[in-house]
């Protein structure tokens, strides 16, 4: 039987590009409609057959395996190669659970339907109405004539709505901060933009992405050297805005804020700034660009992300 790429995945740099994936149809974002009733029932039935996972443990007693490593914005992909060969959707059987961080523990926030598909085959009919647009991840297949195609849907709340392909709120729950609305998150204002900036850079202050483990191994004891104080102050700032959520002080919650900020953008540019060939370049511009949410030319991603003197190449 052939094997599925996710039988082999390994912990490394090829590993984490496997999450950048292209958008399928249109170009540019559909404005979510109201969900069917068909919708909303499909979505019903789902939580029901994923109940029993809710522990992670039972997941990989049933054969899902964890891959990755927690992604920011999507949380701890478990996949069953299986059900991705199978190649047919059934809302009874996801063929990934995502696991995020809450209060420490790890809690099932949504799944994704994930399938072996040909490239001259439409994606599966999927969930009823047109919210549940689907993309491709060409890189994960083996087979030149195929890709993986995939849906996410959150258990939990997400302010880009149940089939957003990334999630904001994850950070602020890690970190067990009080989050901001959804039209807060979604507004293409200033305001939109340095919330989705925060809540990347408190994903990364929570859980940091294998990757940058990765990228420091790679880049030598320089790179470590200039990463670690920003390392370091992004995991002592989640501490400190509790701390200050807590006792209402919102002008040192702002302040710490602005200064966790810097230290994502920094740690960004000093990952970015440690490959010299473009071609290197390019591969790391495209995982770190997914990790923040950024790229598919606009078509379901996080707008606004992208920091300051970054500019990111259409299409990629």
């Amino acid at each position: 039987m052939r094997r599925s790429p996710f039988t082999s995945i390994g912990v490394g740099l090829a590993g984490a590009l496997l999450v950048v994936g292209s958008a399928i149809g249109a170009q540019t974002p559909k404005r979510a409609v109201a969900l069917s009733p068909k919708a909303k029932a499909q979505i019903d039935s789902v939580r029901r057959a994923v109940a029993r996972f809710a522990n992670p443990q039972v997941a990989e007693d049933s054969g899902y395996q964890p891959v990755f490593g927690l992604v920011p914005l999507q949380g701890v992909h478990y996949v069953r190669p299986d059900l991705v060969q199978r190649g047919r959707f059934d809302l009874t059987q996801p063929p990934v659970l995502m696991y995020a961080p809450v209060k420490g523990e790890p809690k099932l926030v949504g799944v994704a339907f994930a399938y072996e598909n040909p490239l001259a085959q439409p994606v599966p009919e999927g969930f009823d109405g047109p919210n549940d647009d689907w993309h491709a991840h060409d890189e994960l297949s083996r087979d030149p004539n195929e890709h993986i195609v995939m849906v996410h849907l959150w258990l939990t709340d997400a302010p880009g709505g149940p089939f957003a392909r990334y999630n904001p709120y994850l950070p602020y729950m890690a970190a067990s901060l009080e989050r901001p609305s959804a039209s807060e998150l979604l507004a293409q204002t200033a305001r939109g933009e340095r919330a989705r900036r925060f809540a990347f850079a408190l994903a990364i202050a929570t859980h940091p992405p294998q990757l940058f483990d990765v990228l420091e191994s790679r880049g030598g004891p320089e790179l470590t050297r200039i990463a670690y104080p920003h390392r370091r102050a992004l995991m002592a700032a989640v501490d400190s805005l509790e701390l200050a959520e807590k006792r209402g002080d919102k002008a040192a919650y702002n302040r710490i804020a602005t200064e966790t900020l810097a230290h994502s953008d920094s740690l960004m540019a000093a990952y970015r700034g440690t490959v010299r060939s473009p071609r290197a370049r390019e591969f790391i511009d495209k995982a770190l660009d997914e990790l923040m949410g950024i790229g598919h030319e606009g078509h379901e991603t996080m707008p606004g992300t992208r920091p300051a003197g970054h500019t990111h190449r259409p299409g990629s």
